[in-house]
């Protein structure tokens, strides 16, 4: 299942040109967790997310966010949600029933095809994660997935834990990291 997908997928990472160099760079999709950490100096991430927000702004590194993390935010509309809202959003790949899409129907991509495809991931999702997953996290991480991003950053333990990371990241092409490892990524 997860060859035949990646074969499907579009090329991950934009190409961009200097005058001098040619260079890729990397698109990463965020989870609510980093933009909440973003906006909380206490947290042991602020400092992490802080570098890759700096790192976007300087044409880096190309970060995305999800209709999920939009919707998981929107209750509050605090400075988490404003800083959210300053990135493009990745197309919208629907999972679960109709009840669970954070989208209209006009907003969504694919057919019924890629739908249930894109649910069967997310069921192997729930399995191989920890417990405690829930289809917001899921389906962010599918929406990156399915629009070839580089990577899904989150804190969530349930998803970045060593065990799960390993297994998502063998499955797919769309890597798990949190906002640390990235950080270590863009440094090399």
């Amino acid at each position: 299942m997860a060859s035949a997908f990646r074969s499907s997928l579009p090329r991950t990472s934009s190409e961009c040109r200097s005058h001098t160099e040619h260079y890729t760079v990397k698109t990463y999709a965020l989870d609510t967790n980093c933009f909440i950490d973003a906006v909380n100096e206490t947290h042991h991430s602020y400092e992490a997310l802080q570098r890759i927000f700096g790192a976007a702004e300087r044409g880096q590194v190309s970060l995305k966010v999800s209709l999920h993390t939009l919707h998981e935010l929107e209750g509050k509309k605090d400075e988490a949600w404003k800083l959210a809202k300053t990135l493009p959003v990745l197309p919208h790949w629907p999972i679960g029933t109709w009840a669970d899409q954070v989208a209209t129907w006009s907003e969504l991509e694919g057919t019924w095809s890629d739908m249930e495809r894109n649910d069967q991931i997310q069921l192997q999702l729930k399995e191989i994660a920890k417990s405690g997953t829930d289809i917001r996290d899921r389906g962010s991480y599918i929406d990156a997935l399915c629009n070839g991003s580089d990577g899904f950053v989150t804190s969530d333990r349930q998803l970045v834990g060593s065990v799960p990371c390993e297994r998502i990241n063998n499955q797919f092409p769309t890597k798990v990291l949190t906002p640390e490892q990235l950080v270590e990524e863009l440094c090399r």
